[in-house]
């Protein structure tokens, strides 16, 4: 009974998040707004945040399965896992702009050997890339045709897009626009330096392929070992969630784990 009372829960959450997504696509289709003093999307948050739904089925799950203590556990492991994908997805994203921009560039390059002015060239730029580079790059070009000065509009880009990389082409944009120079020129060399940095993350990530894997096995194995005790033995683990000692335990042992988690994070990663 208890199974078919999460299971139902769960579903409820499914079917919450899937309507959130429709309607913020629809609002999509209709179209977007921009912040004009950061060239950045607003929110389309409809006052509900999306990862609210499955926090209230994973909570109300617990709540069935183990009361009040279970729904705490079961909710707060959902908020970590949303927040652990929601970086994840970002961090692609960043990663796909920064492959993206050096198309780019080199595009912006020959565009101005063309004869293009700089907007034209940002024009050109933006038919030539593909999202989700372009959606800033489009925000940029009609910036510009707008009447925005150039710098607001490199500021608002770079802001946008949030990257190191981003932020290299925008002050070398920045520096041509005040002194001047043979621009397509240092682009190309923008965008040879670009390729070669991400080839060099490229060549990070391989090479600490292995130990992030590791970390992640170690990290997960305890608390998968400890589900399938809770499956298989349960009444040998009961103490862990009826006894003062064993709750006091278990969530020592949450927040060892998250300790130790965030610490070979940390100790992986190459500045």
């Amino acid at each position: 009974m208890r199974g078919l009372v999460a299971a139902v829960l769960g579903l409820a959450a499914l079917f919450a998040e899937a309507g959130v997504r429709v309607v913020r696509h629809e609002r999509t289709v209709r179209g977007l707004m921009f912040e004009q003093d950061r060239g950045a999307p607003t929110s389309l948050s409809l006052g509900l945040p999306a990862w609210a739904p499955w926090v209230v089925g994973a909570g109300a799950a617990g709540f069935v399965v183990r009361g009040p203590f279970g729904a705490v556990v079961a909710a707060a492991a959902m908020r970590g896992a949303w927040r652990l994908r929601a970086r994840r997805h970002a961090g692609r994203l960043a990663t796909e702009r920064d492959e993206q921009l050096a198309d780019a560039v080199g595009a912006l390059s020959s565009s101005l050997r063309a004869g293009m002015s700089t907007a034209q060239a940002i024009a050109y730029a933006v038919a030539e890339s593909a999202e989700p580079l372009r959606g800033s790059l489009e925000v940029m070009s009609s910036s510009l045709q707008l009447g925005v000065p150039f710098g607001d509009a490199l500021t608002g880009w770079a802001a946008a897009v949030g990257t190191d990389d981003a932020r290299l082409v925008a002050g070398v944009l920045r520096l041509h626009r005040r002194s001047g120079g043979d621009l397509p020129s240092v682009l190309d060399h923008v965008a040879g330096t670009l390729r070669e940095r991400q080839a060099a993350a490229r060549e990070v990530r391989a090479l600490t392929a292995q130990a992030r894997l590791s970390g992640a096995i170690l990290g997960i194995l305890p608390i998968g070992f400890f589900a399938f005790l809770w499956l298989t033995s349960r009444e040998q683990i009961e103490g862990a969630f009826t006894t003062p000692a064993g709750i006091g335990a278990s969530a020592l042992g949450l927040v060892f784990e998250g300790l130790a988690f965030v610490w070979i994070r940390r100790l992986l990663e190459v500045r």
